[in-house]
């Protein structure tokens, strides 16, 4: 298995950051994002905003942020925490309307991982 790094790094992941923070362990980062194809974060974000939940919207938003910090998923990591901001500041509206945006970026990362 051998995830293609350059159409990683052109669905706005920094790649260099995260191998620099794992030691250059290409294997390891490499485990890392497949372990991310299972992460139901994005799953519970959709749906509480399908719910209108704003706590569990919160929580995970809160929780994939985390998880694509970690990452160095820059891109989707930005709009999930514009989303915790606007969840902390009460606007449920403003963090819920940037779902469909973060869920194609996801869906963009998700599918450079599944293609290996």
């Amino acid at each position: 298995m051998a995830i293609d790094f350059e159409k990683l790094g052109a669905a706005g992941v920094n790649v260099d950051e995260a191998l620099a923070r794992l030691m250059g362990s290409r294997a390891l980062y490499e485990r890392l994002l497949v372990k991310f194809l299972d992460d139901a974060n994005m799953a519970r974000l959709t749906e509480a905003a399908a719910a209108d939940d704003a706590e569990e919207g919160f929580e995970a938003a809160h929780a994939l942020k985390g998880v694509c910090g970690n990452l160095s998923m820059t891109r989707l990591y930005e709009l999930v925490s514009r989303q915790c901001d606007l969840f902390r500041a009460g606007d449920r509206a403003g963090a819920f309307a940037l779902v469909p945006e973060a869920k194609q970026c996801y869906d963009e990362v998700r599918a450079v991982i599944a293609e290996s």
